[in-house]
Parts: C-alpha cells; sequence; structure tokens
C-alpha cells in the first residue's frame, strides 16, 4: 500500500514539475509573433481570392469550421464568427481587402475580433499569379500575440506556430480543385 502510495505522489510530483517548466519556458518566449507559410493553388487569382472572401461557404471546405454566422458589415468590411465545435467561437473582421488586379495580385487583411482574448492578430492573404497562369501563389502571414505562457509553450514546441496556416494552406488548396 505505501509502495503505492509512493508512486502516485511521485506520479503528481513529476506532473507538477512538467508543468512547472513548461510554464517557465513558455514565460521565456516572446508574446508577439509573425509567421508566413507559402504555397501554390491550382487555380487562377480570381478564384482563390473568391473562396477566401466567400465567408458563408467556409465550412464546406475548412474542416474545423463547423458553421459561419454572417454578421451586417462593420464600415462596409466582411464581419462573421466561426464555430469551430467543441463550445469555440471565433468573431473575425476584414480590415484590409484589395480585390485582384489584372496582373493577379491581392490582399486581404484579417482580424480575430475578440476583445481581451488571450491570444489573437491577423492573417495577411497575400495572391500573386503562380509559375503558370492557371496557378496561384498564397502567402498567408499570421502576426500575432499569445499571452499565457503555457500555450506560447504548446504552440512553440507541441503544436506548432504554423499548424493553423498550414491546415488553410491544405484546405484551399483542396477546395480550388474541386469547384
Amino acid at each position: 500500500m505505501k509502495i503505492a502510495l509512493y508512486a502516485v505522489l511521485a506520479l503528481i510530483v513529476i506532473v507538477v514539475l512538467a508543468g512547472a517548466i513548461c510554464y517557465a519556458i513558455g514565460a521565456h518566449l516572446p508574446v508577439n509573433h509573425a509567421t508566413t507559410v507559402t504555397g501554390t493553388v491550382e487555380a487562377p487569382p480570381a478564384k482563390v481570392f473568391a473562396i477566401i472572401t466567400n465567408i458563408a461557404d467556409g465550412p464546406s471546405w475548412r474542416k474545423q469550421v463547423k458553421s459561419v454566422q454572417v454578421l451586417p458589415p462593420d464600415a462596409g468590411r466582411d464581419h462573421w464568427i466561426e464555430d469551430l465545435g467543441h463550445g469555440q467561437t471565433m468573431s473575425f473582421l476584414a480590415t484590409h481587402t484589395t480585390t485582384p488586379t489584372p496582373d493577379g495580385h491581392a490582399l486581404r487583411e484579417v482580424l480575430l475580433d475578440v476583445p481581451g482574448a488571450s491570444y489573437g492578430g491577423t492573417w495577411t492573404y497575400k495572391l500573386s499569379p503562380g509559375p503558370n497562369p492557371t496557378q496561384t501563389t498564397l502567402s498567408i502571414t499570421e502576426t500575432g500575440f499569445i499571452n499565457p505562457p503555457l500555450y506560447r509553450f504548446m504552440m512553440a514546441h507541441v503544436i506548432g506556430m504554423t499548424s493553423n496556416l498550414d491546415q488553410y494552406l491544405h484546405d484551399i488548396q483542396a477546395a480550388a480543385t474541386k469547384s
């Protein structure tokens, strides 16, 4: 019986120490970050831009989005709430949108619009012509902040700072070939 008690106590001490170490490492990571992913989408820029800006259709091609509630425009800018399931919703505001130019360049900046959130920032989508006329080069830059040290540790060392960007790029590459 004593051995089992010591084993449980030792396990509790190990978990607490591991948590403290993760917290300490996270506390030394910067709160602010910027990271970019770039890829080729098998569709021309106008089509890629149309997929990105069709907010209501997001659940049909983005795996983690369960539903979207399109809100009334905020000063003419797209505003919406995404339901990610498991009780998590996120509000977004398109702060800047430049439609594709004749040479295929476009820009869209989206702000995570949740006042007082423990993390947030913007995603900037830059579209340019790809290697051939039927392709688009898409760069997505996240410029953000993560306040809780444990979440900074998890993003930097477990989940990966580009994991959400990578998933979005993968999803849009798949969506562009379907429609």
